[in-house]
């Protein structure tokens, strides 16, 4: 393994409940839980901190890919990385000329789990709470729409202007909510606990902090299913434990994060089926925090690993290398070059000097995180320079670490959507919001990429390079197994493991 060139890394690993976060050692097996009558057991490397949707730390992966499941969404990518309609009807959809403005009608018997219909009115209630104070999330693209007209299940967005990737508005990491249950509440407070009403194939029963929790029926959804009387998502951290419980019955599906060997590991498990999704959506990036990190510095750390060697390596078969940070479905990538040179083994790497201090953290749930800074520790030492990796549970990075700008250097994980939202990502106002470089200056040039103004992203990637604002790595496959289980179907462009999850049913 190479590694471009300096200094010294600390190695500093926050972590809760004994937990490693590695990949192949194997940490201590959760309690065992008490089956959902009816249900199936899905393990997930993450736990879903928090389900209040105007929490911030609601905005980790974990707790968006359960909340999806209870808040119904417009559109979902499907594993071939093509948006459909899901709450939305699809063969409705009508693009009026100049992109300014779209209609399309919602499902027939689309309702709340309390019965009530589920409408315009709420699709317009949502816009309001996502643009006002209290919304936790970004709010770029949301900022473009005029006006969200229409009664009962039809539904009119007006832009103000050309808006190709519209699609990703209440879809992806948002949703819609319910304007019947919300209007004139404390947001802050009233879902507190969790979505007491549901719009989706499952509604929000029991939750055990650290541990689990437990999807529910929802026998009023408009779709067909689902097919289980519940889903018990189960806490499992390490990727070795979920292996053997699964491997031991204790576990029906499993959802691990890419790691080496991963998918041939699950593979060799007797009477288990595996299911492997094409990289597209989720990207793996090192990101520099713009503000307490000078551009010189930057350059440094970021052309500090071989990618194309660590993916080829340690990841083969289980990722990609990532070229760009849009998504792709199925195809060769652009070029991003690293934005650093071969080091000099007697001057090190320029930019960075002996006795400078930056962080490095990542999120627990990322088994790669501990060997990138091993072997980060390699390649730094000519510099003379210290990065301390800092490893801890999702809501401390994603929740506070990221948004409030605590740190240097990044392993970030997103999923985007095949048109992304380049605003979310580098608009000044997404700064604790979605912009985790916390740059400035690109808002036009982000502006122009999301209004498919040709060239322009292009152009804006070209700009992230030359400022080493940050580098994709990896695009990993998504990865389900299951024993007993119809209907697991893998997808990198879903933000959760349960694309389909209500069609999900135990084998005869």
């Amino acid at each position: 393994m190479t590694w471009r060139a300096a200094g010294v890394i600390a190695v500093v690993v926050l972590v809760g409940a004994g937990c490693t976060g590695g990949g192949d050692d194997a940490g201590p097996a959760p309690s065992r839980t008490r089956p959902a009558p009816g249900g199936l057991r899905l393990g997930v490397p993450e736990e879903a901190a928090s389900l209040n949707p105007f929490d911030r730390e609601s905005r980790t992966p974990a707790s968006l890919a359960v909340l999806g499941e209870i808040l119904p969404q417009l559109f979902r990518v499907d594993p071939r990385g093509r948006p459909r309609g899901y709450l939305a009807d699809e063969a409705t959809v009508r693009q009026e000329p100049g992109a300014v403005a779209v209609s399309f009608r919602l499902r027939r018997d689309a309702r709340w789990s309390d019965g009530t219909g589920i409408s315009a009115a709420d699709v317009r209630f949502t816009l309001e709470t996502i643009l006002a104070a209290d919304w936790p999330g970004p709010r770029a693209g949301y900022d473009r729409v005029v006006a969200v007209e229409g009664e009962g299940l039809s539904v009119r967005f007006r832009f103000d202007g050309p808006f190709p990737g519209w699609r990703r508005l209440f879809s992806g990491a948002d949703f819609v909510l319910p304007a019947h249950r919300l209007a004139g509440q404390d947001l802050t407070s009233v879902w507190r606990a969790g979505p007491d009403v549901a719009g989706g194939p499952f509604r929000l029963g029991r939750v055990t902090p650290g541990l689990e929790v437990v999807l529910e029926r929802n026998d009023a959804w408009w779709g067909d299913g689902p097919r289980v009387e519940a889903l018990q998502v189960v806490v499992v951290p390490d990727v070795r434990t979920m292996e053997q419980l699964l491997g031991r019955d204790e576990l029906d599906v499993a959802w691990p994060p890419a790691t080496i060997s991963r998918t041939r590991r699950f593979e060799a498990l007797e009477d288990v089926d595996v299911s492997v999704g094409e990289p597209g959506g989720r990207v793996v990036s090192l990101v520099a925090n713009t503000e307490t990190v000078p551009v010189a510095r930057r350059r440094g750390v970021l052309g500090l690993p071989d990618r194309d060697r660590f993916v080829d390596v340690l990841l083969a078969g289980e990722a990609r290398r990532a070229v760009t940070l849009a998504g792709v479905a199925g195809g060769p990538e652009p070029a991003w070059a690293e934005a650093g040179g071969s080091p000099d083994p007697e001057t090190g790497v320029e930019g960075l000097e002996r006795g400078e201090t930056d962080t490095l953290v990542a999120g627990l749930e990322e088994p790669m995180a501990p060997l990138l800074g091993r072997l980060l520790e390699s390649g730094v030492r000519s510099a003379g320079a210290t990065l301390e990796l800092k490893i801890a549970e999702a809501p401390l990075v994603d929740g506070r670490w990221l948004p409030e700008g605590s740190f240097d250097f990044a392993l970030v994980d997103d999923v985007t959507w095949p048109e992304p939202c380049w605003r979310c990502w580098f608009a000044e106002a997404s700064r604790e919001r979605g912009n985790v470089s916390r740059v400035g200056g690109l808002d036009d040039l982000a502006g122009a990429a999301d209004r498919g103004e040709p060239g322009a992203a292009p152009t804006l990637e070209a700009r992230l390079r030359s400022e080493a604002v940050l580098l994709p790595l990896w695009r990993p496959s998504a990865v389900l197994a299951g024993r007993g289980v119809a209907g697991l179907e893998a997808n990198s462009w879903s933000v959760g493991p349960f694309w389909g999850a209500e069609n999900w049913v135990p084998a005869d």
